[in-house]
Protein backbone atom coordinates (compact mmCIF):
# COMPACT_ATOMS: atom_id res chain seq x y z
CA UNK A 1 0.00 0.00 0.00
CA UNK A 2 2.89 2.65 0.87
CA UNK A 3 4.80 1.53 -2.34
CA UNK A 4 1.32 2.46 -4.27
CA UNK A 5 1.15 5.86 -2.46
CA UNK A 6 4.65 7.09 -3.12
CA UNK A 7 3.53 5.85 -7.12
CA UNK A 8 1.17 8.28 -6.72
CA UNK A 9 2.89 11.11 -5.41
CA UNK A 10 5.96 10.83 -7.95
CA UNK A 11 3.15 10.94 -10.84
CA UNK A 12 0.92 14.02 -9.14
CA UNK A 13 4.43 15.56 -8.00
CA UNK A 14 5.20 15.03 -12.17
CA UNK A 15 1.94 16.56 -13.24
CA UNK A 16 2.66 19.98 -11.63
CA UNK A 17 5.97 20.44 -11.85
CA UNK A 18 6.09 19.89 -15.77
CA UNK A 19 9.06 22.79 -15.92
CA UNK A 20 10.70 21.96 -13.15
CA UNK A 21 14.59 20.47 -13.31
CA UNK A 22 16.72 19.51 -10.94
CA UNK A 23 20.44 18.75 -12.21
CA UNK A 24 23.25 17.12 -10.91
CA UNK A 25 26.77 18.18 -10.76
CA UNK A 26 28.09 14.88 -11.89
CA UNK A 27 26.44 11.59 -13.12
CA UNK A 28 29.48 9.41 -12.58
CA UNK A 29 32.63 9.30 -10.04
CA UNK A 30 35.34 6.98 -10.15
CA UNK A 31 37.38 6.60 -6.98
CA UNK A 32 40.05 4.99 -8.84
CA UNK A 33 42.05 2.17 -6.83
CA UNK A 34 41.78 2.34 -3.32
CA UNK A 35 43.79 1.24 -0.34
CA UNK A 36 43.89 1.86 3.32
CA UNK A 37 43.73 5.52 4.32
CA UNK A 38 42.06 6.46 0.82
CA UNK A 39 38.73 8.91 0.73
CA UNK A 40 35.96 6.39 0.30
CA UNK A 41 33.28 9.09 -0.07
CA UNK A 42 31.91 11.85 -2.16
CA UNK A 43 29.69 14.85 -2.69
CA UNK A 44 27.39 15.08 -5.07
CA UNK A 45 25.64 19.03 -5.48
CA UNK A 46 22.21 18.39 -7.01
CA UNK A 47 20.61 22.24 -7.80
CA UNK A 48 17.12 23.08 -8.69
CA UNK A 49 16.87 25.02 -12.10
CA UNK A 50 12.98 25.64 -11.86
CA UNK A 51 11.02 28.63 -10.42
CA UNK A 52 9.46 26.00 -8.25
CA UNK A 53 10.61 24.71 -5.22
CA UNK A 54 11.25 21.06 -4.89
CA UNK A 55 11.72 18.72 -3.08
CA UNK A 56 14.20 15.17 -2.37
CA UNK A 57 12.06 12.26 -1.86
CA UNK A 58 13.90 9.06 -1.70
CA UNK A 59 17.06 7.35 -2.27
CA UNK A 60 17.27 4.30 -3.80
CA UNK A 61 20.94 3.01 -3.28
CA UNK A 62 23.08 -0.97 -2.71
CA UNK A 63 23.71 -2.63 0.55
CA UNK A 64 27.47 -1.43 0.67
CA UNK A 65 26.91 2.29 -0.23
CA UNK A 66 25.68 5.02 2.83
CA UNK A 67 24.70 8.50 2.55
CA UNK A 68 23.89 11.70 4.16
CA UNK A 69 22.07 15.10 2.43
CA UNK A 70 22.45 18.68 3.73
CA UNK A 71 18.79 18.68 3.24
CA UNK A 72 15.12 18.15 1.32
CA UNK A 73 13.68 21.16 -0.03
CA UNK A 74 15.16 22.97 -2.71
CA UNK A 75 14.32 26.37 -3.01
CA UNK A 76 14.45 28.05 -7.04
CA UNK A 77 17.91 28.44 -7.50
CA UNK A 78 19.13 27.01 -4.46
CA UNK A 79 21.03 23.40 -4.32
CA UNK A 80 21.63 20.70 -1.57
CA UNK A 81 24.19 17.95 -1.13
CA UNK A 82 24.40 14.46 -0.80
CA UNK A 83 27.47 12.86 0.68
CA UNK A 84 27.71 9.24 -0.72
CA UNK A 85 30.57 6.76 0.92
CA UNK A 86 31.46 3.35 -0.67
CA UNK A 87 31.81 0.49 1.96
CA UNK A 88 35.30 -0.77 1.38
CA UNK A 89 35.84 -4.07 3.82
CA UNK A 90 36.17 -6.36 0.85
CA UNK A 91 38.51 -6.19 -2.10
CA UNK A 92 37.76 -6.01 -5.69
CA UNK A 93 36.01 -3.59 -8.33
CA UNK A 94 32.53 -2.04 -7.93
CA UNK A 95 30.54 -0.85 -9.98
CA UNK A 96 26.95 0.59 -7.66
CA UNK A 97 23.87 3.07 -9.05
CA UNK A 98 22.20 5.10 -6.88
CA UNK A 99 18.69 6.81 -8.10
CA UNK A 100 17.98 9.86 -6.38
CA UNK A 101 14.26 11.03 -6.05
CA UNK A 102 13.46 14.38 -6.69
CA UNK A 103 9.87 15.83 -6.59
CA UNK A 104 10.17 16.93 -10.12
CA UNK A 105 10.17 13.75 -11.96
CA UNK A 106 8.92 10.03 -11.00
CA UNK A 107 12.77 9.10 -13.10
CA UNK A 108 15.68 9.22 -10.93
CA UNK A 109 18.97 11.14 -11.29
CA UNK A 110 21.41 7.83 -11.38
CA UNK A 111 24.87 8.35 -9.88
CA UNK A 112 27.81 5.50 -11.18
CA UNK A 113 30.08 5.19 -8.43
CA UNK A 114 33.14 2.74 -9.67
CA UNK A 115 36.17 1.77 -7.84
CA UNK A 116 38.46 -1.02 -7.20
CA UNK A 117 39.14 -1.80 -3.74
CA UNK A 118 42.85 -3.18 -3.59
CA UNK A 119 43.28 -2.97 0.02
CA UNK A 120 40.85 -3.19 3.10
CA UNK A 121 40.69 -0.21 5.28
CA UNK A 122 41.59 -1.16 8.77
CA UNK A 123 38.87 0.83 10.13
CA UNK A 124 36.02 0.18 8.06
CA UNK A 125 33.55 2.26 9.25
CA UNK A 126 30.28 1.92 7.11
CA UNK A 127 28.61 5.09 8.75
CA UNK A 128 29.01 8.15 6.28
CA UNK A 129 31.12 10.51 7.61
CA UNK A 130 29.56 13.98 8.38
CA UNK A 131 29.40 17.58 6.68
CA UNK A 132 32.27 18.31 9.37
CA UNK A 133 34.49 16.26 7.15
CA UNK A 134 35.55 17.52 3.79
CA UNK A 135 36.70 14.64 1.11
CA UNK A 136 40.76 15.82 0.15
CA UNK A 137 40.50 17.41 -2.97
CA UNK A 138 44.19 16.20 -3.48
CA UNK A 139 45.99 12.79 -1.80
CA UNK A 140 48.32 13.38 0.75
CA UNK A 141 51.77 14.34 -0.45
CA UNK A 142 54.91 12.36 0.95
CA UNK A 143 58.62 12.40 0.11
CA UNK A 144 59.88 9.74 -2.20
CA UNK A 145 63.21 8.06 -2.76
CA UNK A 146 64.35 6.45 -6.20
CA UNK A 147 67.77 5.04 -6.63
CA UNK A 148 69.20 3.87 -9.75
CA UNK A 149 72.16 1.37 -9.43
CA UNK A 150 74.13 -0.90 -11.73
CA UNK A 151 72.74 -4.29 -11.61
CA UNK A 152 75.99 -6.37 -11.50
CA UNK A 153 78.46 -3.63 -9.23
CA UNK A 154 75.86 -2.13 -6.92
CA UNK A 155 77.14 1.23 -7.60
CA UNK A 156 74.80 4.22 -8.19
CA UNK A 157 74.46 5.36 -12.10
CA UNK A 158 74.71 9.39 -12.49
CA UNK A 159 71.94 11.17 -14.75
CA UNK A 160 69.75 8.42 -15.56
CA UNK A 161 66.20 9.29 -17.20
CA UNK A 162 63.09 8.16 -14.31
CA UNK A 163 59.75 8.72 -15.30
CA UNK A 164 56.91 8.64 -13.18
CA UNK A 165 53.54 7.58 -14.35
CA UNK A 166 50.18 8.00 -12.78
CA UNK A 167 46.74 6.20 -14.11
CA UNK A 168 48.83 7.44 -18.30
CA UNK A 169 49.95 10.60 -17.18
CA UNK A 170 53.45 11.42 -16.63
CA UNK A 171 53.68 12.71 -13.23
CA UNK A 172 57.56 13.83 -12.81
CA UNK A 173 60.78 13.63 -15.46
CA UNK A 174 64.24 13.54 -13.12
CA UNK A 175 67.68 12.50 -13.79
CA UNK A 176 69.49 11.26 -10.84
CA UNK A 177 72.16 13.11 -8.85
CA UNK A 178 75.59 11.62 -8.15
CA UNK A 179 74.56 9.08 -5.91
CA UNK A 180 72.01 7.89 -8.38
CA UNK A 181 68.95 9.46 -6.42
CA UNK A 182 66.27 11.43 -7.20
CA UNK A 183 63.77 12.78 -4.25
CA UNK A 184 60.48 14.69 -4.93
CA UNK A 185 57.13 14.82 -2.87
CA UNK A 186 54.02 12.74 -4.22
CA UNK A 187 50.43 11.92 -3.78
CA UNK A 188 49.69 8.42 -2.30
CA UNK A 189 48.91 6.09 -5.32
CA UNK A 190 50.22 3.51 -7.72
CA UNK A 191 52.62 4.51 -10.05
CA UNK A 192 54.65 2.99 -13.34
CA UNK A 193 58.46 4.45 -12.41
CA UNK A 194 61.10 3.42 -15.66
CA UNK A 195 64.42 4.97 -15.39
CA UNK A 196 67.04 4.73 -18.71
CA UNK A 197 70.60 5.38 -19.59
CA UNK A 198 72.36 5.13 -22.31
CA UNK A 199 74.75 1.71 -22.68
CA UNK A 200 72.13 0.35 -20.43
CA UNK A 201 68.74 -1.68 -21.25
CA UNK A 202 65.70 -0.30 -19.71
CA UNK A 203 63.93 -1.46 -16.71
CA UNK A 204 61.30 -0.88 -14.11
CA UNK A 205 58.94 -0.72 -10.83
CA UNK A 206 55.23 -0.88 -10.65
CA UNK A 207 54.25 -0.32 -6.77
CA UNK A 208 51.99 1.53 -4.75
CA UNK A 209 53.32 4.38 -2.88
CA UNK A 210 52.66 5.76 0.31
CA UNK A 211 54.39 7.27 3.65
CA UNK A 212 55.97 3.77 4.82
CA UNK A 213 56.33 2.29 0.90
CA UNK A 214 58.55 5.41 0.14
CA UNK A 215 61.45 3.79 -1.75
CA UNK A 216 62.03 2.26 -4.93
CA UNK A 217 65.35 0.80 -6.18
CA UNK A 218 65.70 0.30 -9.91
CA UNK A 219 69.11 -1.89 -11.03
CA UNK A 220 70.05 -1.25 -14.94
CA UNK A 221 71.90 -4.00 -16.72
CA UNK A 222 74.51 -3.31 -18.84
CA UNK A 223 73.99 -3.57 -22.90
CA UNK A 224 75.73 -7.00 -24.08
CA UNK A 225 77.73 -7.58 -20.44
CA UNK A 226 74.70 -9.58 -19.20
CA UNK A 227 72.23 -11.69 -20.87
CA UNK A 228 69.78 -9.64 -23.00
CA UNK A 229 66.11 -11.98 -22.20
CA UNK A 230 65.36 -13.76 -25.74
CA UNK A 231 62.07 -13.30 -26.97
CA UNK A 232 58.91 -15.63 -25.50
CA UNK A 233 58.99 -18.60 -27.59
CA UNK A 234 55.89 -18.70 -30.06
CA UNK A 235 53.16 -20.61 -27.76
CA UNK A 236 51.06 -23.51 -28.87
CA UNK A 237 47.75 -22.75 -29.20
CA UNK A 238 46.84 -22.21 -25.43
CA UNK A 239 43.60 -24.56 -24.22
CA UNK A 240 41.99 -21.24 -22.74
CA UNK A 241 42.63 -18.51 -25.39
CA UNK A 242 39.23 -17.39 -27.08
CA UNK A 243 39.81 -17.89 -30.98
CA UNK A 244 37.07 -16.22 -32.57
CA UNK A 245 35.19 -17.49 -35.34
CA UNK A 246 34.77 -14.26 -38.25
CA UNK A 247 31.96 -15.16 -40.48
CA UNK A 248 32.95 -17.99 -42.81
CA UNK A 249 30.84 -16.39 -45.89
CA UNK A 250 33.01 -13.98 -45.90
CA UNK A 251 32.37 -13.19 -50.10
CA UNK A 252 28.36 -13.19 -49.29
CA UNK A 253 28.91 -10.52 -46.28
CA UNK A 254 31.43 -8.74 -47.69
CA UNK A 255 28.65 -5.70 -47.54
CA UNK A 256 29.04 -5.61 -43.72
CA UNK A 257 32.82 -4.81 -44.25
CA UNK A 258 32.75 -2.17 -47.11
CA UNK A 259 31.11 0.99 -46.32
CA UNK A 260 29.05 2.31 -49.62
CA UNK A 261 28.55 6.12 -49.19
CA UNK A 262 27.12 8.59 -51.97
CA UNK A 263 29.51 11.00 -53.33
CA UNK A 264 27.83 14.05 -53.26
CA UNK A 265 28.10 16.86 -55.89
CA UNK A 266 30.37 19.25 -54.93
CA UNK A 267 31.93 22.74 -55.77
CA UNK A 268 35.10 22.06 -57.77
CA UNK A 269 36.23 25.40 -57.04
CA UNK A 270 36.64 24.40 -53.25
CA UNK A 271 39.92 22.25 -54.22
CA UNK A 272 40.96 25.01 -56.85
CA UNK A 273 41.14 27.21 -53.62
CA UNK A 274 42.51 24.69 -51.14
CA UNK A 275 46.23 25.83 -50.62
CA UNK A 276 48.75 22.97 -49.70
CA UNK A 277 51.93 23.90 -48.17
CA UNK A 278 55.50 22.21 -50.25
CA UNK A 279 57.13 21.62 -47.10
CA UNK A 280 57.47 17.72 -46.38
CA UNK A 281 56.50 16.52 -42.99
CA UNK A 282 60.10 16.06 -41.71
CA UNK A 283 60.79 19.40 -41.54
CA UNK A 284 57.81 20.72 -40.03
CA UNK A 285 57.81 22.28 -36.23
CA UNK A 286 57.13 19.18 -33.80
CA UNK A 287 54.49 20.82 -31.98
CA UNK A 288 52.36 21.50 -35.26
CA UNK A 289 49.00 20.06 -36.05
CA UNK A 290 47.05 22.46 -38.18
CA UNK A 291 44.52 22.28 -40.64
CA UNK A 292 46.79 23.73 -43.19
CA UNK A 293 48.86 20.72 -43.63
CA UNK A 294 46.74 18.18 -41.94
CA UNK A 295 43.60 16.60 -42.96
CA UNK A 296 40.83 16.03 -40.20
CA UNK A 297 41.05 12.25 -38.27
CA UNK A 298 37.97 10.03 -37.85
CA UNK A 299 40.00 7.84 -35.65
CA UNK A 300 39.30 4.28 -34.15
CA UNK A 301 40.87 2.52 -31.44
CA UNK A 302 40.96 -0.68 -30.36
CA UNK A 303 42.11 -1.51 -26.90
CA UNK A 304 43.59 -5.29 -25.97
CA UNK A 305 42.55 -4.77 -21.63
CA UNK A 306 43.13 -8.57 -21.49
CA UNK A 307 45.25 -9.84 -18.50
CA UNK A 308 48.31 -10.39 -20.21
CA UNK A 309 48.58 -6.29 -20.62
CA UNK A 310 48.53 -5.87 -16.41
CA UNK A 311 51.96 -6.65 -16.41
CA UNK A 312 55.42 -4.92 -17.45
CA UNK A 313 53.61 -1.84 -16.96
CA UNK A 314 52.14 -2.11 -20.68
CA UNK A 315 48.50 -0.93 -19.54
CA UNK A 316 50.14 2.33 -18.53
CA UNK A 317 52.08 2.95 -21.85
CA UNK A 318 48.75 2.31 -23.71
CA UNK A 319 47.21 4.90 -21.48
CA UNK A 320 49.72 7.25 -21.95
CA UNK A 321 50.57 7.33 -25.82
CA UNK A 322 46.46 7.81 -25.91
CA UNK A 323 46.28 10.57 -23.68
CA UNK A 324 49.48 12.24 -25.29
CA UNK A 325 47.76 11.96 -28.47
CA UNK A 326 44.45 13.43 -27.66
CA UNK A 327 45.98 16.19 -25.68
CA UNK A 328 46.74 17.76 -29.69
CA UNK A 329 43.90 16.66 -31.22
CA UNK A 330 41.98 19.71 -33.11
CA UNK A 331 38.18 19.71 -32.30
CA UNK A 332 37.01 18.72 -35.81
CA UNK A 333 39.23 15.84 -35.22
CA UNK A 334 36.85 12.67 -33.37
CA UNK A 335 37.75 9.62 -31.78
CA UNK A 336 36.30 6.76 -30.64
CA UNK A 337 36.98 3.60 -28.48
CA UNK A 338 36.46 -0.26 -28.53
CA UNK A 339 38.20 -2.57 -25.73
CA UNK A 340 38.59 -6.31 -25.91
CA UNK A 341 39.38 -8.89 -23.83
CA UNK A 342 37.04 -12.35 -23.64
CA UNK A 343 34.62 -9.82 -25.77
CA UNK A 344 34.35 -6.56 -27.42
CA UNK A 345 32.83 -3.58 -25.60
CA UNK A 346 32.51 -0.33 -27.23
CA UNK A 347 33.03 2.27 -24.77
CA UNK A 348 33.18 5.93 -26.56
CA UNK A 349 31.72 6.69 -30.41
CA UNK A 350 32.91 9.99 -32.54
CA UNK A 351 33.75 12.00 -29.58
CA UNK A 352 35.64 15.05 -30.76
CA UNK A 353 38.96 16.93 -29.77
CA UNK A 354 37.03 19.84 -27.75
CA UNK A 355 36.24 16.87 -25.22
CA UNK A 356 39.44 15.97 -24.84
CA UNK A 357 38.71 16.08 -20.46
CA UNK A 358 36.12 13.23 -21.06
CA UNK A 359 38.22 11.40 -23.69
CA UNK A 360 41.22 11.26 -21.02
CA UNK A 361 38.74 10.41 -18.26
CA UNK A 362 37.62 7.32 -19.96
CA UNK A 363 41.12 6.63 -20.84
CA UNK A 364 42.10 6.90 -17.65
CA UNK A 365 39.14 4.30 -16.15
CA UNK A 366 40.26 1.42 -18.47
CA UNK A 367 41.19 -2.00 -16.34
CA UNK A 368 42.38 -4.88 -17.33
CA UNK A 369 40.60 -8.87 -17.13
CA UNK A 370 40.16 -11.37 -19.24
CA UNK A 371 41.13 -13.46 -22.52
CA UNK A 372 41.50 -12.34 -25.98
CA UNK A 373 39.18 -11.47 -28.68
CA UNK A 374 40.92 -9.55 -31.10
CA UNK A 375 39.47 -11.04 -34.78
CA UNK A 376 35.99 -9.95 -33.36
CA UNK A 377 36.95 -6.31 -32.44
CA UNK A 378 38.72 -5.51 -35.15
CA UNK A 379 34.90 -6.35 -37.85
CA UNK A 380 33.36 -4.23 -34.75
CA UNK A 381 35.96 -1.58 -35.02
CA UNK A 382 35.45 -1.16 -39.15
CA UNK A 383 31.57 -0.52 -38.22
CA UNK A 384 32.20 1.51 -35.56
CA UNK A 385 34.65 3.71 -38.23
CA UNK A 386 32.33 3.83 -41.14
CA UNK A 387 29.29 5.55 -38.87
CA UNK A 388 32.27 8.67 -38.75
CA UNK A 389 33.43 8.26 -41.92
CA UNK A 390 35.16 11.44 -43.45
CA UNK A 391 35.42 11.11 -47.01
CA UNK A 392 38.20 13.63 -47.64
CA UNK A 393 39.70 12.83 -44.90
CA UNK A 394 41.97 10.53 -42.94
CA UNK A 395 40.16 7.66 -41.67
CA UNK A 396 42.30 5.22 -39.50
CA UNK A 397 41.33 1.82 -36.98
CA UNK A 398 44.53 1.59 -34.73
CA UNK A 399 44.82 -1.65 -32.42
CA UNK A 400 46.99 -1.59 -29.41
CA UNK A 401 47.90 -4.64 -28.39
CA UNK A 402 50.95 -6.75 -26.60
CA UNK A 403 50.18 -9.91 -28.31
CA UNK A 404 48.62 -11.82 -31.36
CA UNK A 405 45.18 -12.02 -31.68
CA UNK A 406 42.85 -14.54 -33.27
CA UNK A 407 45.61 -16.73 -34.80
CA UNK A 408 42.81 -19.34 -35.58
CA UNK A 409 40.75 -17.92 -38.42
CA UNK A 410 42.50 -15.64 -41.14
CA UNK A 411 38.80 -14.08 -42.17
CA UNK A 412 40.00 -10.49 -40.68
CA UNK A 413 42.66 -10.17 -42.86
CA UNK A 414 39.93 -9.48 -45.47
CA UNK A 415 38.25 -7.28 -43.74
CA UNK A 416 41.34 -5.27 -42.93
CA UNK A 417 42.19 -5.74 -47.07
CA UNK A 418 38.48 -4.50 -48.37
CA UNK A 419 37.84 -1.19 -46.32
CA UNK A 420 41.54 -0.09 -47.16
CA UNK A 421 40.87 -0.90 -50.92
CA UNK A 422 37.65 0.35 -51.06
CA UNK A 423 37.34 3.28 -49.08
CA UNK A 424 40.92 3.83 -48.13
CA UNK A 425 40.91 3.31 -44.21
CA UNK A 426 43.89 2.57 -42.58
CA UNK A 427 44.65 -0.09 -40.29
CA UNK A 428 47.90 0.46 -37.76
CA UNK A 429 48.82 -1.36 -35.11
CA UNK A 430 50.74 -0.54 -31.66
CA UNK A 431 52.83 -3.14 -29.93
CA UNK A 432 53.11 -2.56 -26.56
CA UNK A 433 56.44 -4.58 -25.50
CA UNK A 434 55.36 -6.91 -28.28
CA UNK A 435 57.84 -10.58 -29.06
CA UNK A 436 59.60 -10.63 -32.70
CA UNK A 437 57.38 -13.58 -33.87
CA UNK A 438 54.38 -11.52 -32.73
CA UNK A 439 55.79 -8.36 -34.49
CA UNK A 440 56.36 -10.26 -37.51
CA UNK A 441 52.97 -11.12 -37.74
CA UNK A 442 51.87 -7.77 -37.00
CA UNK A 443 53.59 -6.05 -39.89
CA UNK A 444 51.91 -8.80 -42.15
CA UNK A 445 48.14 -7.06 -41.29
CA UNK A 446 48.94 -3.80 -41.32
CA UNK A 447 50.55 -4.28 -44.86
CA UNK A 448 46.78 -5.36 -45.95
CA UNK A 449 45.49 -2.04 -44.06
CA UNK A 450 47.80 0.64 -45.74
CA UNK A 451 48.75 1.14 -42.00
CA UNK A 452 52.42 0.98 -39.73
CA UNK A 453 53.37 -1.20 -36.97
CA UNK A 454 54.78 0.60 -34.13
CA UNK A 455 56.47 -0.80 -31.52
CA UNK A 456 56.19 0.81 -27.97
CA UNK A 457 58.72 -0.36 -25.36
CA UNK A 458 59.36 2.76 -23.40
CA UNK A 459 58.17 6.32 -22.04
CA UNK A 460 59.71 8.40 -24.81
CA UNK A 461 58.41 6.39 -27.26
CA UNK A 462 54.80 6.64 -26.08
CA UNK A 463 55.19 9.90 -25.80
CA UNK A 464 55.71 10.38 -29.71
CA UNK A 465 55.11 7.29 -31.74
CA UNK A 466 51.60 6.97 -32.01
CA UNK A 467 51.17 10.81 -32.47
CA UNK A 468 54.40 10.75 -35.48
CA UNK A 469 51.42 7.88 -37.03
CA UNK A 470 48.29 10.15 -37.22
CA UNK A 471 50.56 13.10 -38.17
CA UNK A 472 52.24 10.94 -40.62
CA UNK A 473 48.66 9.48 -42.30
CA UNK A 474 47.00 12.84 -42.17
CA UNK A 475 49.65 14.96 -44.17
CA UNK A 476 48.27 16.99 -46.53
CA UNK A 477 50.82 15.89 -49.13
Amino acid sequence: MMKQLFTLLLFFTTIFSVNAQITAEKSKHDFGDLYSGSTTYVDIVFTNNSPKTQFLLTIDKPRDVYYIFSGKKLLPDSSITIRMKVNDAKKGRFNHLVDVYFSDSNTPKTIALTGNIREVSQNSLTDCPDFSSTPSRQKTAFDITIKVIDSLSGEPIKNAKVYLVERGEIVGSHKTNSNGIIRRSLPLGYYFITAQKESYLNNHRESYLNFTRNYVEIPLSKVNVEDIPEPEPEPEEPEDEIIVEIDNNEEENQNDDIVLIEDEEQDSSSFEEEIIDPTPLEELPDTLFDDLHFKYNNITFILDVSSSMNSHGKLDLLKLSMIELIKILRPQDAVSMLKYSAKVTTIMEHTHGDHASEIIETIKGLRTSGLTAGGDAIKTAYRVSKKGYLPNDNNIVIMITDGLFNRGDKNYLKTVANNYKQKGIRFSVVGIKTADYVTRHMEEVVAEGGGSFIEIRSVEDAMTKLIDEIKRTSFKS
